[in-house]
């Protein structure tokens, strides 16, 4: 079995490096320190897999997969096993028929309160996606009857069940502390091909512990500075575009 995380941020995210000051070697190093055999860099609108980088992960024992969190029509969806071609080749939801037989499409957060989530378009789209993101963002009142309306995961896991899709536990890490709470054990071969067949065949079980109160106040907080207080104090369009309009390729 193979522990893996498909779902990650770091520094180098054009999107997110104002706020995370980890590197993504940074976090190689911890997930070795944690005993991950996988991961997926998932930057917003970018591949990021640099010959170097992929070096240094297999010098610690990481397997490193390339891979991307796109936006297509202000929704955000999780690639892995992509190129930059790939990715730029999507405007609509459908483009996801042209990867879709050689990358792991996943939906991330897609029932989750805030932020650009699928919501109604991933039972739509639902044969476009292989699998479903277990997120990390919850904690113990949130599985409360009370508050289960802003719990994510649940409507996620019904999903997934409905259509025989598998769960893929992630971190979505934004923060160290984020990581290695929520992650997925792959049934495979640790190489790139064996694990995402073995993810679409559902061979993964998700592990996951919710997050201490505290944790999951703090992260709420993150967001709310990432999203609106740092970008203002700092005059920072942090407004993120479709992979069909991002700037960065434009300028190329």
């Amino acid at each position: 079995m193979l522990k893996t995380d498909f779902h990650l941020h770091a520094h180098e995210d054009w999107y997110d490096h104002y706020h995370i000051t980890y590197t993504a070697k940074d976090l190689i190093l911890l997930a070795e320190k944690k005993e991950f055999d996988v991961l997926a860099l998932t930057f917003h609108n970018r591949v990021y897999f640099p010959n170097s980088l992929r070096s240094y992960a297999k010098k610690h024992g990481i397997l490193l997969i390339p891979g991307a969190e796109v936006r297509i029509h202000g929704k955000d969806v999780l690639l892995a096993n992509v190129t930059e071609k790939d990715i730029l080749k999507l405007r609509d939801l459908e483009d996801l028929d042209k990867i879709k037989d050689h990358a792991l499409i996943t939906a991330p957060h897609p029932y989750f309160v805030l932020g650009p989530c699928l919501k109604g378009l991933l039972e739509k789209h639902i044969k476009r996606f292989h699998a479903i993101e277990f997120g990390h963002f919850y904690a113990k009142p949130v599985l409360s009857p009370f508050l289960r309306f802003i719990d994510g995961n649940r409507k996620a896991v019904k999903m997934a069940k409905k259509y025989k899709k598998p769960l893929l536990g992630t971190s979505d890490a934004h923060r160290k502390y984020d990581f290695g709470r929520t992650f997925s054990w792959v049934n495979a071969d640790k190489d790139k091909d064996s694990i995402l067949e073995a993810i679409k065949k559902r061979k993964v079980t998700v592990h996951s512990k919710p997050l201490p109160m505290h944790d999951f106040v703090r992260r709420a907080l993150s967001l709310i500075m990432r999203e609106r207080i740092i970008p203002y104090i700092k005059r920072i369009d942090n407004h993120m575009p479709d992979i069909s309009e991002d700037p960065h390729y434009r300028r190329r």
